[in-house]
C-alpha cells in the first residue's frame, strides 16, 4: 500500500497517475521486470550529496548515477550517500523504495534520456508498488533539473 503522504502528493500534483502492485523489487532492474517495461522507462532514485547537501538523482534503472555529470552541472562536488544517512528523510517509505518526489525537500537532477519517454515508471514508497506519471508534468510539478548524461552505461 502506497504510503499516504505519497498517495496524497501523487493525488494532488499528478492526476494522471497509474499505480499497480507487482511482486516484491528490491532494485530498479527488478521493477522493470515486475511491471514489464523496459529499464529505459524505470526512473531509479539515487541519494547524492552535491557540494556537501543531498539531493536526488534519477536515472533511467538500466543505468547509473554519473557523479562527474552532476559536478558539470553544478561545479559542485558530488558523492553517493550510504542509506543510513537518509533513510530518515524518506519516511514512511521502505528503504531502497523512495520515489523521487519533491515533497521530500531535496533537488532533484534527473537525466535528459528519461526525457524521451513520455511516462515513467516509478517504486511509490514500498518495494510492492509502483506508479506510472506523466514524464513532463513529473518534471514540472517536482522541479527536476535536466542533466545530460546523468545516467552511465552499467558496467
Amino acid at each position: 500500500m502506497i504510503p499516504a503522504l505519497i498517495e496524497e502528493h501523487l493525488r494532488v500534483h499528478h492526476q494522471g497517475y497509474g499505480h499497480t502492485l507487482h511482486a516484491p523489487a528490491m532494485t530498479a532492474q527488478d521493477l522493470a521486470a515486475a511491471e514489464h517495461v523496459p529499464g529505459r522507462r524505470v526512473a531509479k532514485a539515487v541519494i547524492v550529496r552535491v557540494g556537501g547537501e543531498l539531493a536526488i538523482a534519477v536515472v533511467p534503472a538500466s543505468t547509473r548515477v554519473s557523479l562527474a555529470a552532476i559536478e558539470e552541472a553544478t561545479g559542485r562536488t558530488a558523492e553517493l550517500v550510504p542509506e543510513p544517512e537518509f533513510s530518515r528523510i524518506f519516511e514512511p517509505c521502505e528503504p531502497g523504495a523512495e520515489p523521487p518526489l519533491g515533497l521530500f525537500g531535496l533537488p532533484i537532477f534527473v537525466d535528459q534520456a528519461l526525457l524521451q519517454q513520455d511516462r515513467l515508471v516509478m517504486p511509490a514508497g514500498t518495494h510492492d508498488d509502483a506508479v506510472e506519471v506523466d514524464t513532463h508534468e513529473w518534471l514540472t510539478c517536482e522541479g527536476a533539473q535536466p542533466v545530460p548524461s546523468l545516467g552511465a552505461r552499467l558496467s
